[in-house]
C-alpha cells in the first residue's frame, strides 16, 4: 500500500469511528492486530478483540453515546502513519472529555496491524477518575 493509501486508511478509521460504524471500522484491522500505548515494545499490547469490547455503541457515560474525534494532522512514511487527534465528548455527569492524542498506526497488507496510543493521562484521570 502506498503512503497516501496508508493515510487514507487512517482517515477512514476515524470516519467510521465517528459514525459509530464499528463493524466496518474493525474490518480495517488485521486479525492479529494489537492496540496499546506508552511503550516501545508491542509485546504487551492488547489484542484488538479487547478494544472491540471497550468501544461499544452507545457508550452510556457520554451524552451523545460516543466520542467525536478530529484528525488535525497526519504524517506518514513507509508503513507507519502518525496522527495528531483530538477527542470531544460531554459526559452525563457534566464533565467534558477533550483529550489530545498522538496515534501511531502500523499498516500491514492494507490493514491496521498495530496502534500505539499516546494521550494526556492526567486529563483522563481528571474526567474519569482513577481506574483499576
Amino acid at each position: 500500500m502506498s503512503v497516501e493509501g496508508n493515510k487514507a486508511l487512517v482517515l477512514e478509521f476515524y470516519r467510521l469511528m465517528n459514525e459509530r460504524r464499528f463493524e466496518e471500522m474493525w474490518a480495517l484491522f488485521a486479525p492479529d492486530a494489537r492496540w496499546g500505548g506508552g511503550r516501545a515494545s508491542t509485546d504487551e499490547f492488547a489484542p484488538i478483540d479487547r478494544m472491540k469490547s471497550i468501544m461499544v455503541d452507545p457508550m452510556p457515560i457520554f451524552v451523545g453515546g460516543g466520542i467525536a474525534f478530529t484528525v488535525h494532522a497526519l504524517t506518514a512514511e513507509g508503513d507507519r502513519v502518525a496522527a495528531e487527534v483530538e477527542s470531544y465528548a460531554p459526559l452525563v455527569n457534566g464533565k467534558v472529555y477533550n483529550n489530545h492524542y498522538h496515534m501511531l498506526f502500523e499498516i500491514r497488507d492494507g490493514k491496521v496491524a498495530i496502534v500505539k496510543e499516546y494521550a494526556d493521562t492526567a486529563h483522563g484521570r481528571d474526567v474519569f477518575g482513577e481506574l483499576g
